[in-house]
């Protein structure tokens, strides 16, 4: 059950997906939204959005943005948010748009996300070009990027795309063994 200021950003949000220029929208109203309010309207956001699977250039402009903003990617909710953009089926352009944002940010993400982002990443990267970006990671990451190599490499099949067994033992034990 949400509270009355839940409520409210729900209802707010609510009427922006409602309307026109929705990408535009959201990026005006996350952007002046007081700090304090930040994490449950993120939370809140999530649990409505998206309100379809395909989206708009248009509508799109507000995922890369909150994506790039320290201020949303540090709060505890961002994974949820994350969660929900696995529904939407991108666009190449809108993909290749995320792959760029992310890589940019991929330690934050990295510190605020687990699974949820591994399920964006493959469905953004694909199972090769996201290999072949966790091969370049690996030789200067941070624990924490190190962390998300092991466990997606734990967790998703890449035999589907030719990866050897030799390579796939290689980056694993490089992230054990530097992470330790």
């Amino acid at each position: 059950m949400m509270g009355s200021k839940d409520l409210e950003i729900k209802q707010e949000i609510d009427k922006i997906l409602q309307g026109k220029s929705v990408g535009m929208k959201l990026k005006t109203y996350f952007e002046n939204m007081p700090e304090e309010r930040i994490r449950r309207a993120i939370h809140v956001f999530a649990s409505i959005y998206p309100d379809k699977q395909v989206i708009s250039d248009d509508d799109f402009v507000f995922i890369p943005y909150i994506l790039s903003e320290e201020k949303f990617l540090k709060q505890q909710s961002f994974s949820d948010f994350i969660r929900s953009l696995n529904l939407i089926h991108y666009t190449e352009n809108q993909r290749n748009v995320l792959v760029n944002v992310i890589k940019e940010h991929f330690e934050a993400l990295c510190e605020v996300c687990t699974f949820e982002l591994d399920s964006l990443l493959i469905k953004i990267f694909g199972r090769s070009d996201l290999f072949r970006y966790m091969e370049t990671l690996a030789s200067n990451g941070s624990a924490v990027v190190l962390q998300r190599i092991s466990d997606i490499l734990k967790y998703e099949d890449f035999s589907s795309i030719n990866v050897s067994d030799e390579a796939l033992e290689r980056l694993r034990m490089f992230c054990t063994n530097t992470k330790s």
